[in-house]
């Protein structure tokens, strides 16, 4: 007997992808079968043997109005399309994780009268949740006080956290060790799941100002874009300086394990991450986020003391270089925004979410 399908919608970055991967890993040990819908974004990120729908999307935000024609044109196929994998695939409900892909699932999902739920990652309501938001049955969000949500929308609204792979979770119950005095000093560097132009040029920079000493001891790993990468590794061979760098890190849990200090963006995913394994950040909000949700994630994480919020503006190279020599030298200091950010953790996110949506669907059997 085939198992009953719920289909997962995210838009096409990591930080709408993950946790949805992480709920779909619960329905599938639980008797669901998950299907996920996405662009052709989100499917890089997706692997190959999970039963994956990619659509047509694009925002409807853009300055020329030709182009918003385009990128509505788009959404109308992607509903069209996800219209007829529902009636194809026959779900008892969907749940949607934010970004534009996946309003058209979520659309088509309401208008032929499934159950819907959506999860917001972000401190800040993004503007495809909030446009879903008054047809769906519930609303999770991650943070409390999430800004944005609508009261007249009457949606109900729960609190669930973002839902992150266990691995991290264990690595947050191992706890945290601060670098030892002249000991190796591990520093993980990440631009999010799309890369970070800005990290590849101010962060080695940044490191080439450091003390001699310190930089002798620094075991360095650095996301970096493709195109940066050959020049990226020339700063860093010329200042000898002991750099891993990939272009995408395959297993961030444990690399995540051995970091004494993060360098990295804020989005939703990230800081669950973090707060997850329990790892002192340097917090450097995409500027270019959407109604600049990044800065409203990391201004949680520095509020709580678990992190610094650094915004690119303000990121010299000097500047970095300063906080990155001051934070090691008081290893104090890191592991008490270490104990902070775990504070933030929610293990178990994934099941709330998961049930949540399973009890949807038995609640529409019942009527």
């Amino acid at each position: 007997m085939a198992k009953p399908v719920i289909m997962l919608a995210a838009g096409g970055t990591g930080g709408h992808i993950f946790p949805a991967l992480s709920v779909g890993e619960y329905l599938l040990d639980h008797g669901w079968t998950p299907v996920f819908v996405t662009d052709k974004r989100g499917r890089h990120m997706i692997p190959d043997d999970v039963k994956t729908i990619t659509i047509s999307a694009a925002s409807p935000f853009a300055a020329r109005f030709h182009l918003r024609l385009w990128r509505l044109f788009r959404l109308g196929l992607g509903l069209l399309s996800s219209a007829g994998s529902i009636v194809f695939r026959r779900p008892k409900a969907v749940i949607g994780f934010g970004g534009y892909p996946a309003v058209p699932p979520v659309i088509a999902a309401y208008r032929l009268g499934l159950p819907v739920m959506l999860h917001e990652q972000n401190a800040s309501m993004g503007r495809a949740n909030r446009f879903l938001a008054k047809r769906v049955r519930l609303l999770a969000t991650s943070w409390p006080d999430t800004k944005g949500i609508e009261p007249a929308n009457n949606t109900p609204v729960i609190i669930t956290g973002t839902p992150v792979r266990a691995a991290f979770h264990h690595i947050g119950k191992d706890g945290y060790t601060p670098p030892e005095k002249d000991k190796p000093v591990r520093i993980l560097i990440v631009g999010g799941s799309l890369g970070a132009k800005v990290f590849g040029e101010t962060v080695p920079e940044a490191i080439s100002r450091l003390p001699d000493d310190l930089k002798k001891r620094l075991q360095l790993v650095h996301q970096v874009r493709a195109e940066q990468m050959a020049e990226v590794r020339a700063r860093y061979d010329k200042n000898g300086i002991n750099a891993e760098l990939t272009s995408f890190i395959h297993d961030m849990s444990a690399e995540m394990k051995q970091a004494h200090l993060v360098i990295c963006r804020a989005g939703a995913s990230s800081v669950a991450e973090l707060a997850a394994a329990g790892r002192p950040a340097l917090l450097v909000p995409y500027p270019h986020a959407m109604d600049n949700h990044q800065t409203a994630n990391a201004q949680v994480v520095h509020d709580i003391g678990g992190g610094w919020l650094t915004p690119e503006a303000e990121m010299s190279a000097g500047s970095l270089a300063g906080k990155i020599a001051a934070l090691i030298a008081d290893p104090a200091r890191l592991t008490i925004a270490a104990n902070n950010i775990i504070q933030l953790a929610k293990p178990d996110a994934a099941k709330d979410l998961a049930e949540h949506i399973i009890s949807l669907t038995k609640q529409e059997h019942k009527s």
